[in-house]
């Protein structure tokens, strides 16, 4: 990333691993810095290979425009070491150092060094796709007959099935068990709107193993596609359809827990010391069974993974629930793992990270190009060390600052107050704690499932609403839409942000659809958004703005919540010949010294682009 010591000194400098700054030789890494302005004397590279300082002198071997760029090579670390790295910036009477978080006088902390895992990258397709969440129950009925009618089973606490009819409100008191329709053959029958009206490149799915729930979250048989959904015929056809289309598919894994309808819950209700043995359980066999269950939900009872029956079933059998729909005919391409924090011995989640490693080991033997995401409501920057999780789901470093700044609301819809310069602070804070190929395989969302839609938490602001759009888009890691995103559909808290999708376009934001159109075209035909890095440029008030770089591309992109203003903007930026192109906003960019100047709309996102000629 970039950042200016404007009081200290008149020095930029720039670094992240990108092809070009970073690269592997064999057995060796060559590291690249560029360094702009004021030039140092010396320039070292900082590296920790036994936990202690080593320091590795930088040649010099270009220099133009103002900039110059220094390069060291050093031994790739053992295998499973994770290589944390600084630059050391010296003057005959100061010095700086670089790293994650910019250039700082002092040295910067272990969670603010970059970090590099050789042998543990991530799958190279994830940051290139479009994702598009779907609750499949909501989306598009292709079967009708495969609904389950009223009343025709029952589920707890006296609820019984109830089927509604498409576009109906959810009801809340109804939670689980209102079935409305969805299922995969009406995913695989919208393809062509997904694929080529849209642009998305890739699916995922919320959970469609047999369940009693609408949600699927209490997994009864782990080994069928609920019939309900359209069986396991289905999801092999969706799956063959879908890589004919050069799409990617990601299900939806709950193995820290079961339906107290799974077989073995039933039976350890009975008696059966083994299937006992696989959930936590308090109390001896004569008393009244008690249970550990997901956050006190009765329905939800918790795996035990001390029990080695249940690491073998669920990850390292050979046929392994994880292993079973990674192989044909299924061919699925990741797995979202739900609540994989918590997945653990005994009652809580003791040797959490142990299992997660195993997960890994367990998905990348088979498949190593397969995608591995956490799902984290919060920070998860232990588990995104390269060791364990690809990415996750990027409410965190993402989602919850983005609604903190555009719709004034935290995760739990209280009230906060946080401008530009928190939002950068914020976003650059959860950057920095992870290594590069970590931040380009987070998954970015502006809602989902969980969670109150944005429209609605933005009041309906269109315009804002778009602007959030352009900003998912164009930041680093993989977007994904929850579904309706595209037509600003509204939704409150669960169950009504799962509504049923309405296909009757009279229905749709049509400019909601027509601007996420366009800023999906701009990130598949932009090498910079899917795989470059990220510079902030410029945080205060109301605008923050920031870019998207590779050595032969570079996006701009101004985020405005505000009314239409111009701001003038340090131009951090390694030289690039090409001229800039406003792509989407409207905006106008002029350049004065070494500053850019903008103007930007009210509510806006704009984004230019300028290539090497």
């Amino acid at each position: 990333m970039y950042e200016e010591i404007a009081l200290m000194s008149a020095t930029l400098a720039f670094h992240q691993a990108i092809p070009g700054y970073l690269t592997r030789d064999g057995d060796r890494i060559v590291v690249k810095l560029a360094v702009g302005g004021v030039q140092p004397e010396i320039v070292r590279l900082r590296t920790e290979p036994d936990n202690e300082e080593a320091l590795t002198d930088m040649t010099r071997v270009e220099a133009h425009d103002g900039w110059a760029w220094y390069q060291a090579e050093i031994e790739i670390p053992e295998p499973d070491v994770q290589m944390r790295y600084l630059f050391k910036l010296v003057w005959s009477d100061r010095l700086l150092w670089y790293g994650a978080l910019g250039l700082d006088e002092g040295v910067p902390t272990l969670n603010q060094m970059f970090r590099y895992l050789p042998d543990h990258q991530v799958p190279d397709w994830v940051s290139r796709q479009v994702f598009y969440q779907i609750f499949p129950d909501r989306f598009a009925e292709g079967d009708p007959n495969t609904t389950p009618e009223t009343d025709a089973y029952d589920y707890l606490h006296g609820l019984t099935a109830q089927r509604r009819s498409w576009g109906d409100a959810p009801l809340a008191h109804q939670g689980p068990v209102e079935f409305f329709g969805g299922d995969l053959p009406g995913i695989e029958q919208r393809l062509d709107y997904l694929a080529d009206e849209l642009g998305v490149t890739a699916l995922y799915l919320n959970p469609v193993f047999t369940s009693r729930s609408n949600h699927k979250y209490d997994t009864v048989d782990y080994y069928t596609v609920d019939p309900h959904l359209g069986g396991n015929e289905a999801l092999v056809s969706l799956s063959d359809r879908l890589h004919e289309k050069g799409m990617k598919l990601m299900l939806d894994a709950v193995i820290n827990h079961t339906s107290v309808y799974h077989p073995w819950f039933q039976r350890a209700l009975q008696g059966d010391a083994e299937c006992r043995a696989r959930y936590v359980f308090q109390g001896d066999d004569n008393e009244q069974p008690h249970y550990a269950s997901w956050k006190g939900h009765d329905s939800l009872p918790v795996l035990d993974f001390a029990n080695p029956a249940n690491v073998e079933t669920f990850i390292t059998g050979e046929d392994s629930v994880i292993k079973h729909w990674l192989r044909p005919p299924y061919n699925i391409d990741g797995w979202r793992m739900d609540v994989i924090h918590m997945l653990g011995e005994g009652a809580g989640a003791r040797n959490n990270h142990h299992h997660v490693r195993g997960l890994r080991h367990a998905i990348k033997s088979h498949n190593p190009d397969a995608y591995l995401l956490g799902e984290h409501f919060f920070e998860a920057t232990p588990w995104l060390q390269g060791d364990q999780e690809d990415g996750a789901m990027n409410y965190y470093g993402f989602g919850h600052p983005v609604r903190a700044f555009l719709a004034g609301l935290d995760i739990a819809y209280d009230p906060i107050r946080l401008d530009a310069a928190g939002l950068a602070r914020w976003l650059a804070k959860a950057r920095a704690a992870i290594p590069f190929a970590q931040q380009q395989a987070q998954l970015n969302q502006l809602d989902s499932h969980d969670t109150r839609r944005l429209i609605t938490m933005l009041n309906d602001d269109a315009a804002l609403f778009q602007a959030a759009i352009g900003l998912l888009m164009t930041y680093i890691g993989a977007p994904c839409l929850y579904y309706g995103d595209e037509i600003a559909m509204p939704g409150g808290d669960d169950p009504d942000c799962r509504r049923s999708f309405p296909w009757d376009r009279d229905d749709w934001s049509s400019a909601a659809f027509s601007a996420t159109q366009r800023w999906i075209r701009y990130r598949r035909a932009s090498e910079a958004l899917q795989t470059g890095a990220l510079i902030d440029l410029y945080a205060e008030g109301d605008v923050y703005v920031f870019a998207r770089v590779l050595a032969g591309e570079q996006c701009l992109v101004a985020v405005n919540r505000g009314e239409g203003r111009d701001v003038v903007v340090a131009d951090g930026l390694t030289p690039l010949a090409g001229q800039w192109q406003c792509l989407e906003g409207g905006g106008e960019l002029g350049r004065a010294d070494l500053n850019l100047s903008l103007r930007l709309p009210a509510r806006s996102t704009v984004l230019w682009r300028r290539q090497a000629d």
